[in-house]
């Protein structure tokens, strides 16, 4: 992971709230557009950036606006969420997010860059973990590289298994005794 920094301004006009959860408490991830450059015509040049995540609860607040619009911000780029057969699909019509999709953030967004605002984002990253930033609360570096399972969740899924392995011997003995 090589972090990246980027000098622009956010655009909070065209900010996007998609639904998220985090440690099993609702809220949303926060995308916004960042103008970087202007290109030779003279239209604004922006990259999505994918500010962090605030709770549910203060989602209207609107207290992730009193950061700074301008100056420089560090991530990691990347291409958004994976999507899966079973995702559910982003209704801009309605204002309903699940995913943090660059392609369709550059759409509903309207921006110049389109195409080229719609192929890779950036994730901002706390990377010094002394001053962490409060709302949007963006990950730290050890956040981004280190998952864990809970105790919990392991035997979970050890029983699961184990209830299969099970299941899959008494059935292949009762065939192999039947025939």
């Amino acid at each position: 992971m090589k972090p990246v920094s980027v000098k622009g301004i956010f655009d909070h006009e065209k900010e996007i709230q998609v639904d998220k959860m985090r440690n099993g408490e609702k809220g949303v991830q926060i995308v916004t557009p960042f103008y970087t450059h202007l290109d030779a015509s003279g239209k604004e040049q922006a990259i999505l950036v994918n500010r962090g995540w605030v709770p549910a609860d203060l989602k209207n607040a609107r207290m992730h606006l009193r950061t700074n619009t301008m100056g420089t911000i560090q991530g990691v780029l990347y291409r958004g969420d994976v999507e899966t057969k079973y995702s559910l699909p982003n209704s801009p019509m309605i204002n309903d997010y699940y995913h943090v999709r660059p392609y369709d953030c550059s759409l509903v967004m309207q921006l110049p860059n389109q195409e080229e605002a719609s192929k890779v984002m950036l994730h901002m990253v706390d990377f010094d973990e002394e001053r962490r930033q409060v709302l949007p609360t963006a990950p730290t570096k050890g956040e981004l590289t280190s998952w864990a399972i809970s105790s919990e969740r392991h035997g979970a899924y050890e029983f699961l298994w184990r209830a299969l392995t099970f299941t899959g011997v008494l059935a292949n003995t009762a065939v192999w005794l039947y025939f």
